[in-house]
């Protein structure tokens, strides 16, 4: 319904206009229920100020028009006001029959080959990277909600230096860091722990013993020469550390569609592939690093002027199994997307060009990138066996949400890790990508605030209502809904449900996951007013229903709404 009654205030104003209009004139406002600033396109081609030009449009507007009730022009926009009496009713039935699809889009044909976290597998999943989890798994639940058809992929560095250092400190039977089992002895069950464990004493051992770092290198250089035991003594940590790790995904709900491994590149001779290809570049250069590229020509260029693709000892580097990735990836889907953090963005651009400047690839290739989360009260020294892994930070959440039900009296504490997961999620997802944020705890668990507790809230009240009435909504007879005498707070509400498709549009398009917290915050506030002002229960029977029917519209966007951001909606609370 909102994407027909934008297409019917766009033929309004070409016709009016005697121009060509777009969708795009034709925007959500603060002022209006519509507006459209076309007139300030004009103003330059016609001579005349935006204000003269509005005015004019305004006043050859036919009104009313189906749905529309008036059109007029202040301060060079011309504003449009909705007919609610006659569009709450089939809006109501809308929400109501399409449930759980409320806003999904028709399949788009397009296959997306989304990349998100693939984080070291040499500890636990550490709560910088969290941000980049949550972005890519929300990404792709918009996205398959949009209509796109989505892969999600998880790249394994399973043959990196780090991966290797741990591979030869088993190897050599080196003792698990005391201090690091110590800090963290309540994980100690988990594998990625495990991994990290060792880690820290096999980094502390590589940099103190140069003969120990020789051991490594060597390890790494038998591995990418095709020696099987080497190669999968390395893997195999990585291999253990993924288990421990996919155990968090999971208490997130974060699935992934792929896990890909370097190794597997090695294997199949792609990376030596693509080393021998980008010889015969023009780009090619040896230094007394290594093998790389020149990229000076596509306006990129490194302080020594190469991007190294290989080390002096024939090793290959991370850029070079990541293009042999890509190429995959190219083959796979019609777009491809990784999640990266803000400090990544130099290399995907090295990446990006080397793909398509020089193998050619024409599909599309963009990068999400996302600023850092700091978390108060978080000391990090990995000399010192000191990270800041997110098991930690989820029980913590749950420990928090236990106090906070327990003290308000509002809430069972069998909800309180729904509560604590929709609450990490959503103090992350609700800030721009671009935007540094602080995790604060007393914001995040918040009943009252920008917070996910407030925001379910609203959905099991909604629930709630709807079941003390006694009326299944579902049930409810159209004819039966008083569509007139409509109270400010319920046009609020429904132009809440007309736009819930467009912000889930824009989601997908800017690939801005706060659009839709933000969105859905929105909607608990004017849910949260409207049951101030609008008696539910106690109203004449058509408004009665009316009202209940708008109840389940909001528990329905809201649940859709949450979900798309990978949070659960209780309901009772």
């Amino acid at each position: 319904m909102y994407a027909d009654l934008r297409e019917k205030i766009r033929a309004l104003l070409e016709e009016a206009s005697g121009v060509n209009v777009s969708l795009e004139d034709v925007t959500d406002s603060d002022k209006a229920d519509y507006a459209s600033a076309m007139a300030f396109r004009l103003a330059a081609k016609q001579g005349k100020s935006p204000v003269q030009i509005a005015a004019g449009i305004a006043s050859k507007i036919k009104m009313p028009a189906e749905g529309i009730l008036k059109a007029e022009a202040v301060n060079g926009y011309v504003n449009f006001f909705l007919d609610y009496s006659s569009i709450v009713s089939p809006l109501l039935v809308d929400v109501r029959n399409k449930g759980d699809s409320y806003g999904k889009a028709q399949s788009k044909g397009i296959k997306i080959v989304l990349e998100h976290t693939s984080i070291n597998p040499s500890g636990p999943l550490h709560i910088g990277r969290l941000r980049n989890c949550l972005l890519g798994d929300c990404l792709a639940r918009v996205f398959r909600f949009s209509g796109y058809v989505v892969e999600t992929h998880y790249f394994v560095n399973d043959v990196g230096k780090q991966i290797a250092i741990i591979a030869q400190g088993f190897r050599r039977g080196i003792e698990p860091d005391a201090e690091a089992l110590r800090n963290y002895s309540n994980y100690g069950r988990k594998e990625d722990f495990k991994i990290f464990f060792e880690y820290v004493a096999a980094n502390k051992k590589f940099e103190a013993d140069p003969a120990f770092a020789s051991e490594v290198q060597e390890l790494i250089q038998k591995a990418e020469s095709g020696d099987a035991a080497a190669l999968s003594d390395i893997t195999n940590v990585a291999a253990r550390c993924l288990e421990g790790q996919k155990e968090i995904y999971d208490f997130l709900s974060v699935r992934f569609d792929y896990f890909d491994y370097e190794s597997t590149y090695i294997r199949n001779g792609a990376v030596a592939k693509v080393l021998d290809f980008l010889r015969k570049s023009g780009c090619a250069k040896d230094t007394d690093k290594g093998f790389g590229l020149d990229l000076k020509e596509y306006g990129l260029e490194r302080r020594d002027s190469v991007t190294i693709l290989s080390r002096t000892d024939g090793t290959s580097v991370y850029l070079s199994r990541d293009i042999a990735y890509h190429l995959d990836k190219a083959d796979r889907g019609d777009v491809l997307i990784n999640v990266l953090g803000e400090d990544h963005k130099y290399e995907f651009q090295e990446l990006k060009t080397i793909l398509t400047k020089i193998y050619g690839i024409e599909k599309p290739m963009e990068a999400v990138h996302y600023s850092f989360v700091n978390f108060e009260g978080v000391e990090l020294s990995t000399r010192k066996g000191q990270t800041a892994p997110v098991d930690k930070l989820l029980d913590e959440a749950v420990k928090k949400a236990e106090e906070e039900i327990e003290e308000r009296g509002i809430a069972s504490k069998s909800v309180a890790g729904v509560i604590a997961v929709g609450a990490v999620k959503y103090h992350i997802l609700k800030a721009s990508p671009s935007k540094t944020i602080t995790f604060r705890w007393q914001e995040a668990l918040s009943f009252e605030g920008d917070a996910a507790p407030y925001i379910q809230y609203a959905h099991a009240r909604c629930c709630s209502i709807v079941e003390k009435s006694g009326v299944n909504p579902a049930a409810l007879d159209v004819r039966g809904i008083d569509a007139t005498r409509l109270a400010s707070e319920e046009e609020k509400l429904i132009l809440f449900f007309l736009r819930f498709p467009n912000v889930l549009e824009r989601t997908a398009a800017e690939r801005r996951p706060n659009i839709l917290a933000n969105y859905v915050y929105e909607l608990a506030c004017a849910f949260s007013k409207f049951y101030k002002d609008c008696p539910v229960l106690s109203a004449d029977e058509g408004v009665k229903n009316r009202r209940l029917m708008m109840v389940d519209a909001t528990r329905q966007i809201i649940a859709n709404g949450l979900l798309l951001l990978g949070i659960e909606s209780p309901k009772k609370m």
